[in-house]
């Protein structure tokens, strides 16, 4: 059977499910953590077969030691339903994160008038460039892979050590800040894949947040800083170009991008119509 052509058309269908559970006895015990996640994903083939993914995380920190478990399964179905082919993957480790474990955030864990614990602080940026607020840049160009904001290249007023490139990407036409990339053409620190990146854990006690692995295979890592903003950390193989990706972003502010993007094209259409009516009111005064 040829599966080459899988999730590569127009047609094929896909739906993708998250439920990300996070739970700590008190916030006197934020050593003890067990957070799960899973992951389920369909895709139709070209010739009407169902491959069906589903994929379980867990991440327990107790004291400084981190485990990480993960189990796949894949399995195939033809376009009767009929069982074509099954799998099932796992994968697990374990690693030190610092003589101080993972309970020594820079800030402290938020309680409300009552001491329970509540939310992280909310950050307001990455890299120095707060979310919603005007990039003064003038080098703004438009990418194909985004095509609802402006990409330009910014230099933070502290490099990251190993990265080569930083990228900005804005609202077109307020220019309000919705995403930071910090990219490295080499992967930085490769040589960490048994212990806890430093990486991550520079992340976690920035943003006071837990990092959440996203995928079984790749070190690919989620932290939601608060307010529907996230950062997400590939450590490897991240693009066809770079080793290692870092990219924060802002869920309202990529609407705000995609309401105004729209309100472009209607001034576009807008200006459109109006300068063929010119054409075709001074051609039929001409006759």
């Amino acid at each position: 059977m040829k599966k080459t052509g899988t999730a590569l058309t127009v047609a094929s269908v896909a739906a993708a499910i998250t439920l990300i559970g996070f739970a700590a006895a008190s916030c006197d015990e934020k050593k003890d953590v067990s957070q799960k996640s899973s992951e389920a994903s369909i895709v139709t083939n070209d010739n009407g077969s169902v491959a069906r993914t589903y994929v379980e995380s867990t991440v327990t920190t107790n004291g400084n030691m981190v485990t990480e478990r993960r189990r796949e399964t894949r399995t195939t179905l033809d376009a009767d339903g009929n069982m074509l082919e099954s799998s099932t993957s796992e994968y697990a480790q374990s690693y030190p994160v610092g003589e101080e474990g993972m309970s020594s955030f820079a800030t402290p864990v938020a309680t409300d008038a009552e001491g329970k614990c509540g939310a992280a602080k909310v950050e307001e940026g990455f890299l120095g460039l707060k979310f919603g607020e005007e990039f003064k840049g003038t080098n703004l160009v438009a990418d194909a892979d985004e095509p609802t904001l402006l990409r330009a290249t910014f230099t933070p007023k502290k490099a990251l050590a190993g990265f080569d490139d930083y990228y900005v990407y804005v609202t077109p036409k307020t220019h309000k800040v919705v995403k930071v990339y910090a990219c490295a053409k080499e992967a930085v620190d490769p040589g960490t894949n048994w212990r806890r990146h430093y990486l991550i854990e520079a992340l976690e006690r920035r943003y006071n947040t837990w990092a959440r692995p996203r995928s079984w295979c790749r070190p690919i890592y989620t932290f939601d800083i608060g307010s529907g903003r996230f950062v997400t950390a590939c450590l490897a193989d991240a693009s066809r170009d770079y080793g290692t990706v870092l990219v924060a972003w802002d869920d309202a502010l990529l609407t705000t991008a995609a309401d105004e993007t729209e309100e472009i094209r209607r001034e576009v259409r807008k200006s459109a119509a109006e300068k063929r009516k010119a054409q075709v009111d001074d051609a039929a005064s001409a006759f």
